[in-house]
Protein backbone atom coordinates (compact mmCIF):
# COMPACT_ATOMS: atom_id res chain seq x y z
CA UNK A 1 0.00 0.00 0.00
CA UNK A 2 1.23 3.38 -1.40
CA UNK A 3 1.56 5.88 2.03
CA UNK A 4 1.47 9.58 1.02
CA UNK A 5 1.78 12.68 3.33
CA UNK A 6 0.38 15.47 1.96
CA UNK A 7 0.96 18.79 4.26
CA UNK A 8 1.60 22.66 4.16
CA UNK A 9 0.83 25.99 5.81
CA UNK A 10 -2.00 27.64 7.07
CA UNK A 11 -3.93 29.40 4.29
CA UNK A 12 -2.43 27.11 1.71
CA UNK A 13 -5.00 25.25 0.88
CA UNK A 14 -4.28 21.55 1.77
CA UNK A 15 -7.98 20.55 3.34
CA UNK A 16 -8.94 21.63 -0.32
CA UNK A 17 -6.45 19.46 -2.48
CA UNK A 18 -7.92 16.42 0.25
CA UNK A 19 -11.32 17.05 -0.97
CA UNK A 20 -10.10 17.17 -4.33
CA UNK A 21 -8.22 13.89 -3.91
CA UNK A 22 -11.12 12.47 -2.17
CA UNK A 23 -13.32 12.85 -5.08
CA UNK A 24 -10.60 11.03 -7.50
CA UNK A 25 -11.37 8.21 -4.86
CA UNK A 26 -8.27 8.24 -2.62
CA UNK A 27 -8.77 7.28 1.08
CA UNK A 28 -7.52 10.69 2.99
CA UNK A 29 -7.10 10.58 6.82
CA UNK A 30 -7.22 14.41 8.19
CA UNK A 31 -5.18 15.13 11.12
CA UNK A 32 -7.21 17.66 12.00
CA UNK A 33 -10.23 15.42 12.21
CA UNK A 34 -8.69 12.97 14.32
CA UNK A 35 -7.39 15.08 17.07
CA UNK A 36 -10.94 16.86 17.09
CA UNK A 37 -12.35 13.26 17.11
CA UNK A 38 -9.96 12.10 20.29
CA UNK A 39 -10.38 15.60 22.55
CA UNK A 40 -14.05 15.28 22.17
CA UNK A 41 -13.93 11.95 23.37
CA UNK A 42 -10.77 11.10 25.56
CA UNK A 43 -11.80 12.29 28.89
CA UNK A 44 -8.32 11.79 30.32
CA UNK A 45 -6.95 13.73 27.39
CA UNK A 46 -9.68 16.81 28.41
CA UNK A 47 -8.88 16.37 32.21
CA UNK A 48 -5.45 17.14 31.18
CA UNK A 49 -5.84 19.91 28.96
CA UNK A 50 -8.24 21.98 31.32
CA UNK A 51 -4.80 21.61 33.76
CA UNK A 52 -2.94 23.07 31.06
CA UNK A 53 -5.67 26.05 29.80
CA UNK A 54 -8.36 26.27 32.02
CA UNK A 55 -11.47 24.87 33.44
CA UNK A 56 -13.56 26.84 31.13
CA UNK A 57 -12.02 25.34 27.93
CA UNK A 58 -15.32 22.99 28.33
CA UNK A 59 -18.96 24.23 27.98
CA UNK A 60 -21.68 22.65 30.67
CA UNK A 61 -21.59 19.81 28.43
CA UNK A 62 -18.39 18.93 28.41
CA UNK A 63 -17.59 20.62 24.60
CA UNK A 64 -14.35 21.82 23.82
CA UNK A 65 -14.65 25.40 23.30
CA UNK A 66 -11.93 25.51 20.05
CA UNK A 67 -11.84 29.16 19.65
CA UNK A 68 -10.85 29.56 23.11
CA UNK A 69 -7.81 26.84 23.43
CA UNK A 70 -6.94 28.40 20.23
CA UNK A 71 -6.52 31.26 21.63
CA UNK A 72 -4.47 30.34 24.33
CA UNK A 73 -2.30 28.36 22.56
CA UNK A 74 -1.43 30.72 19.70
CA UNK A 75 0.21 34.03 20.20
CA UNK A 76 3.90 35.67 20.62
CA UNK A 77 4.01 35.28 24.35
CA UNK A 78 6.03 32.65 25.76
CA UNK A 79 3.28 31.42 28.35
CA UNK A 80 1.22 30.73 24.99
CA UNK A 81 4.22 28.98 23.59
CA UNK A 82 4.88 27.20 26.55
CA UNK A 83 0.91 25.94 26.24
CA UNK A 84 1.10 24.87 22.82
CA UNK A 85 4.21 22.88 23.47
CA UNK A 86 2.26 20.77 25.91
CA UNK A 87 -1.11 20.80 24.18
CA UNK A 88 0.77 18.87 21.20
CA UNK A 89 3.23 16.59 23.52
CA UNK A 90 -0.42 15.43 24.99
CA UNK A 91 -2.62 15.33 21.10
CA UNK A 92 0.75 14.03 18.78
CA UNK A 93 1.25 10.79 20.23
CA UNK A 94 -2.99 9.96 20.39
CA UNK A 95 -3.12 11.18 17.20
CA UNK A 96 -0.05 9.43 15.44
CA UNK A 97 -1.48 5.94 17.40
CA UNK A 98 -4.66 6.44 15.72
CA UNK A 99 -3.52 6.85 12.50
CA UNK A 100 -1.30 3.32 12.93
CA UNK A 101 -4.52 1.75 13.41
CA UNK A 102 -6.24 3.35 10.75
CA UNK A 103 -3.36 2.50 8.55
CA UNK A 104 -3.09 -1.16 9.15
CA UNK A 105 -6.94 -1.63 8.97
CA UNK A 106 -6.75 0.21 5.33
CA UNK A 107 -4.18 -1.95 4.67
CA UNK A 108 -5.44 -5.40 5.43
CA UNK A 109 -8.36 -4.26 3.75
CA UNK A 110 -6.41 -3.67 0.68
CA UNK A 111 -6.39 -0.43 -0.13
CA UNK A 112 -3.82 0.42 -2.73
CA UNK A 113 -3.11 3.99 -1.33
CA UNK A 114 -3.93 6.01 1.95
CA UNK A 115 -2.57 9.92 2.07
CA UNK A 116 -2.63 12.01 5.81
CA UNK A 117 -3.02 15.59 5.29
CA UNK A 118 -0.94 16.97 8.33
CA UNK A 119 0.14 20.35 9.11
CA UNK A 120 2.66 19.41 11.44
CA UNK A 121 4.41 16.52 9.44
CA UNK A 122 7.65 18.27 9.05
CA UNK A 123 7.68 19.99 12.78
CA UNK A 124 7.19 16.73 14.05
CA UNK A 125 9.75 14.22 12.40
CA UNK A 126 7.08 12.44 10.40
CA UNK A 127 8.36 12.64 6.79
CA UNK A 128 10.37 9.29 6.76
CA UNK A 129 7.10 7.50 7.87
CA UNK A 130 5.57 8.31 4.05
CA UNK A 131 6.61 7.45 0.17
CA UNK A 132 5.91 10.45 -1.02
CA UNK A 133 5.04 13.66 0.23
CA UNK A 134 2.97 16.42 -1.25
CA UNK A 135 3.48 20.13 -0.35
CA UNK A 136 0.95 22.65 -0.88
CA UNK A 137 1.85 26.39 -0.94
CA UNK A 138 0.37 29.68 -2.10
CA UNK A 139 1.21 33.46 -1.88
CA UNK A 140 1.22 34.94 1.16
CA UNK A 141 -1.05 37.38 0.73
CA UNK A 142 -3.23 34.76 -0.82
CA UNK A 143 -2.93 32.93 2.61
CA UNK A 144 -3.25 36.02 4.57
CA UNK A 145 -6.64 36.94 2.84
CA UNK A 146 -8.42 33.28 3.05
CA UNK A 147 -7.26 32.80 6.54
CA UNK A 148 -8.58 36.16 7.27
CA UNK A 149 -12.13 36.04 5.58
CA UNK A 150 -12.57 32.03 6.71
CA UNK A 151 -11.62 32.77 10.44
CA UNK A 152 -12.29 36.50 11.01
CA UNK A 153 -8.92 36.66 12.24
CA UNK A 154 -7.13 40.13 11.76
CA UNK A 155 -4.13 40.28 9.91
CA UNK A 156 -1.19 40.43 12.63
CA UNK A 157 -3.06 36.94 13.93
CA UNK A 158 -2.86 35.38 10.75
CA UNK A 159 0.92 36.28 10.19
CA UNK A 160 1.28 35.35 13.65
CA UNK A 161 0.34 32.04 13.08
CA UNK A 162 2.49 31.80 9.61
CA UNK A 163 5.43 32.81 11.77
CA UNK A 164 5.11 29.59 14.10
CA UNK A 165 5.26 27.07 11.15
CA UNK A 166 8.17 25.88 9.69
CA UNK A 167 8.97 28.38 6.64
CA UNK A 168 7.32 27.18 3.67
CA UNK A 169 10.36 27.39 1.42
CA UNK A 170 11.70 24.85 3.38
CA UNK A 171 8.95 22.23 2.81
CA UNK A 172 9.02 22.83 -0.84
CA UNK A 173 12.28 21.85 -0.67
CA UNK A 174 12.15 18.59 1.46
CA UNK A 175 8.75 17.61 -1.04
CA UNK A 176 8.86 14.77 -3.67
CA UNK A 177 5.85 17.45 -5.18
CA UNK A 178 4.53 20.79 -4.62
CA UNK A 179 1.06 21.53 -5.71
CA UNK A 180 0.71 26.12 -6.23
CA UNK A 181 -2.53 26.98 -5.04
CA UNK A 182 -2.59 31.04 -5.57
CA UNK A 183 -5.03 31.14 -8.21
CA UNK A 184 -8.40 29.70 -9.70
CA UNK A 185 -10.05 26.00 -8.72
CA UNK A 186 -9.84 25.09 -12.02
CA UNK A 187 -6.32 25.82 -12.18
CA UNK A 188 -5.97 23.55 -8.73
CA UNK A 189 -8.08 21.11 -9.89
CA UNK A 190 -5.39 20.15 -12.83
CA UNK A 191 -2.29 20.25 -10.49
CA UNK A 192 -4.01 18.21 -8.26
CA UNK A 193 -4.95 15.81 -10.94
CA UNK A 194 -1.10 15.49 -12.68
CA UNK A 195 0.22 15.00 -9.45
CA UNK A 196 -2.33 11.92 -8.30
CA UNK A 197 -1.83 10.55 -11.77
CA UNK A 198 1.86 10.52 -11.43
CA UNK A 199 1.32 8.91 -7.67
CA UNK A 200 -1.14 6.51 -9.12
CA UNK A 201 1.38 4.81 -11.49
CA UNK A 202 4.29 5.03 -9.59
CA UNK A 203 5.07 1.68 -8.28
CA UNK A 204 3.96 0.64 -4.96
CA UNK A 205 7.47 0.24 -2.45
CA UNK A 206 5.92 -2.16 -0.51
CA UNK A 207 5.97 -4.54 -3.56
CA UNK A 208 9.31 -5.87 -4.45
CA UNK A 209 9.97 -6.73 -7.81
CA UNK A 210 9.44 -10.59 -7.28
CA UNK A 211 6.06 -9.83 -6.16
CA UNK A 212 5.15 -8.16 -9.14
CA UNK A 213 5.85 -10.96 -11.12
Amino acid sequence: MKVVGLTGGIGTGKSTVADLLRQRGWIVIASDETARSIMDTDQALQAELRAILGDDIQDEHGNMKRALIAQRIFGSTDESAARKRAVERLIHPRVLDAHMDLLLQHRDAGAPLVAIESALLYEIGLEDAFDWIIVVDAADDVRIQRVMERNGSSREDVLARINEQMPMSEKRGHADFVITNSTTRASLQQAVTLVATVIEALPDPETSPMDAD
